[in-house]
């Protein structure tokens, strides 16, 4: 019952998928952070349906491509897209790490927040009419999934910036022997998906993702002083676009 009701607060944290109401206790949130893959599954199956729609009645790839881009939002309700965005505006006003802190917390957007939000929503745009174009869309439906399993073992193995923000109770409370265990079994899962639909192309995507974790881990202990809700969510987004990326590339080297 507990591994349940941790899964439904996951998902009614981070998806708008209508599910039962649970309460928001200690022991639900010791698990909550682990099924936060499984929130990315649930978008993969989405854009998995739409691909098949696709396919079958021969959609253009501006088409798909343009729905694609909006499906993660439309399940999420977008948080990961707001983190992404209030990371942006704190890294471009070049404050110190308080105020910082205080400018992911601003609800209102800023200019580059819009400014580097558009650019990823165009590459993304452009990254997936090219992959269905060139038919090397497989794959992509695990993103959302791969990119959670590592934005979550972030936010499992960093310092919270704040004691005070959501990401903090759920990793501050999590019991870490249960999360590692169910964590690594969902990341193997995705992992494996990503493999088998996308190989030999998707290998260049996970090759890819060292250098930004690397970068990520580094940027947030020095521009926050650990991560937040916002700073993995911006680390979510980087993610999957250096998958689309990485999958591309791949597709042009190995073909």
């Amino acid at each position: 019952m507990l591994w349940i009701r941790a899964m439904i607060l996951a998902f009614s944290t981070y998806t708008r998928i209508p599910v039962p109401q649970v309460k928001w206790d200690d022991d639900a949130m010791q698990l909550a952070i682990a099924f936060l893959p499984l929130a990315g599954a649930a978008v993969g199956v989405a854009i998995w349906v739409w691909q098949q729609f696709c396919d079958h009645f021969e959609v253009s790839a501006v088409l798909f491509a343009a729905v694609t881009v909006a499906i993660p939002i439309w399940v999420t309700g977008g948080i990961h897209a707001d983190g992404y965005c209030d990371t942006s505006d704190a890294l471009a006003s070049w404050q110190d790490k308080e105020r910082r802190l205080e400018i992911l917390k601003d609800p209102r957007a800023g200019a580059f927040a819009l400014i580097r939000f558009g650019i990823y929503t165009l590459l993304s745009f452009a990254l997936l009419y090219e992959l269905f174009a060139r038919g090397y869309d497989g794959g992509i439906c695990t993103i959302y999934m791969l990119s959670r399993c590592l934005a979550a073992w972030s936010a499992m193995t960093m310092p919270n910036a704040r004691k005070d923000g959501m990401l903090a109770a759920f990793t501050e409370k999590a019991d870490r022997k249960k999360a590692y265990i169910t964590l690594g079994l969902l990341s193997a899962l995705g992992a494996a998906g990503w493999v088998y639909l996308s190989f030999p192309r998707g290998l260049f995507g996970l090759l890819l993702c060292l250098p930004v974790t690397l970068w990520y881990r580094s940027m947030a202990r020095k521009r926050f002083g650990g991560v937040t809700g916002d700073t993995t969510g911006y680390y979510l987004q980087t993610i999957e676009l250096t998958l689309l990326a990485g999958l591309w590339m791949g597709g042009l080297v190995l073909t």
